[in-house]
């Protein structure tokens, strides 16, 4: 079965043609898991790992948080 290129070049359109809500969840899919991340890994690897180590794990769990702040801020301000 051949599918004819004006049928395979809408669905490829439809495809990439995401609906803004849909970024914006990946966007925060990706940010909470992260987070989680960074925390089970604080709290399991905690009492094991340099000081070092640590400070990297407690300042990436920081950016998490704040880049999760500012995606519901925006997401607040605008619906």
């Amino acid at each position: 079965m051949i599918m004819d290129m004006t049928s395979f070049f809408t669905t490829v359109s439809d495809m990439t043609n995401l609906r803004k809500s849909v970024v914006v969840d990946m966007i925060m899919v990706q940010l909470i898991s992260l987070t989680l991340g960074c925390f089970m890994l604080l709290v399991f690897s905690g009492p094991d790992m340099t000081s070092k180590d640590l400070s990297w794990v407690i300042g990436a769990l920081f950016i998490c948080f704040s880049a999760t702040g500012i995606v519901y801020r925006r997401l607040g301000q605008q619906g």
